[in-house]
């Protein structure tokens, strides 16, 4: 099976570079890969992929979740007719021995339930509309009961899956806010805007992540302040000044909960309820001591294509927008699996079902 997997890879993977990671090739004076030339200038590959490096950030990733797709299914593929012929079954009558033959009915209470969620985008007439129901409940019922035989195939033949996702690389030093371990083998790095209502939303799905992975993961917090949220840069800059003193994450907390009454006024407030040297931390605001940094981590975002919020990289690995847990969950597991190390069971509750759109 390995070495289907592998022929599957060798085929499909193309080498790409992300912001200013290009390989030296060409230029026989200098080994610099030269796009072009004109009078006396010189731009090269490195410098052109830098400058359009958030756009191509997001063209790789798309590129990858299509090779992934298709190598889990040619894997799936083989797999079921080899589980069918294992048993003297066509692939039909196997299929429909383990997914169609499992396939529930459903319930009233769930379609009622369905019926009055999206009454508004449903046909009128109720005959037709409880028929829509039905047949979406059927197909989602179907939808589970393969992705269990999927999970159960793949699980039996040990498959490792050698695709790996295009990755970049966030600066991360002794001024960038962190909680974990930080040897932790998954980092994540967090883009956010202290007005922005998705990333408050999102505050609830990284508590669950944390309470999940425990020392698993390690949460990195970076500040992508918009400009359509007047008093987000400020914010950002004053959370950052209670970390002088220590207190980071309760400044944290408390912007996001009250992102609609913030100033200098109310945070310097605050410094006080948390005991910080109120002078002290005004006088860091008021002097832009992180202005600098703010700046560079909106810049550094950007260039991994992330320009709404809130936006995250995991292993390098970037996922935008305030996702559901699932979301995170398939990125934090399997990079885990790929360091060869446990998955945490699926024990916290889900704070999100669905996706929710950038700020």
């Amino acid at each position: 099976m390995n070495s289907i997997i592998r022929g599957a890879v060798a085929g499909a993977l193309i080498t790409v570079a992300l912001v200013a990671c290009a390989q030296p090739a060409g230029d026989e004076a200098s080994g610099i890969e030269v796009a072009a030339r004109f009078g006396d200038n010189v731009i090269t590959v490195a410098e052109l992929e830098e400058a359009a490096g958030g756009q191509l950030v997001g063209l790789y990733q798309q590129i990858y979740q299509v090779k992934d797709q298709q190598l889990r299914q040619m894997i799936y593929n083989q797999l079921i007719e080899e589980a069918a012929a294992s048993e003297n079954l066509t692939r039909d009558e196997y299929f429909k021995r383990e997914v169609l033959d499992n396939v529930s009915d459903p319930t009233d209470e769930q379609i009622k339930q369905v019926l009055e969620q999206y009454r508004s985008q449903l046909p009128a007439d109720e005959e037709q509309a409880r028929g829509q129901v039905v047949a979406f409940l059927s197909q989602q019922s179907r939808a589970q009961q393969e992705a269990i035989l999927k999970d159960k195939l793949m699980a039996g033949a040990d498959v490792e899956i050698l695709l790996d996702p295009p990755r970049v690389k966030p600066v991360v030093d002794a001024s960038t806010p962190m909680r974990g371990p930080e040897n932790a083998p998954v980092v994540i790095v967090e883009y956010t805007d202290y007005q922005c209502p998705y990333c408050v939303r999102a505050q609830q799905t990284i508590a669950a992540i944390l309470a999940r992975y425990g020392d698993s993961v390690v949460h990195v917090f970076k500040n992508l302040p918009l400009p359509m949220h007047a008093q987000a840069k400020l914010a950002a800059e004053g959370a950052l000044c209670a970390g002088d003193q220590d207190k980071f994450w309760e400044m944290h907390d408390w912007l996001f909960a009250n992102k609609s009454n913030i100033s200098l006024e109310t945070m310097s407030a605050q410094a006080g309820v948390l005991e910080l040297d109120v002078p002290t931390f005004t006088s860091c605001v008021e002097t832009g001591a992180y202005r600098a940094q703010v700046d560079a981590e909106t810049r550094e975002a950007g260039s991994f294509g992330i320009r709404g919020t809130p936006g995250f990289v995991i292993n390098g690995r970037v996922l935008s927008g305030a996702q559901p847990f699932d979301a995170f969950a398939a990125v934090i597991d399997d990079e885990l699996k790929r360091l060869g190390l446990p998955v945490p069971g699926a024990e916290e509750p889900e704070p999100e079902t669905a996706p929710a759109p950038e700020s």
